[in-house]
């Protein structure tokens, strides 16, 4: 599993997983940034504002009625959190 995949669900910013919240799309795209910036330079510290924001995505209220796989949300915040030193 990649590092952008584990963190992000889809590579390219392309769509939005959680197609009708506009913040929650914004919420993923920065995801995406962080996650292609920790690919390239792996830091404590970005993998925590990582977890932040999944956790950030996952409390919204309109998550649970946009998302498309909330489960993997969940795998991801996982992973990430395992990453904190």
């Amino acid at each position: 599993m990649s590092l952008t995949y584990s963190a992000y669900s889809h590579k390219d910013s392309i769509h939005c997983a959680i197609a009708y919240s506009s913040e929650l799309c914004q919420i993923e795209d920065w995801l995406s940034v962080l996650t292609k910036t920790y690919a390239q330079h792996p830091s404590n510290g970005l993998a925590k504002v990582i977890s932040y924001y999944l956790t950030r995505l996952i409390k919204h209220d309109d998550f649970t009625a946009f998302a498309s796989q909330p489960c993997h949300y969940f795998t991801m915040l996982k992973f990430w959190q395992q990453q904190i030193a």
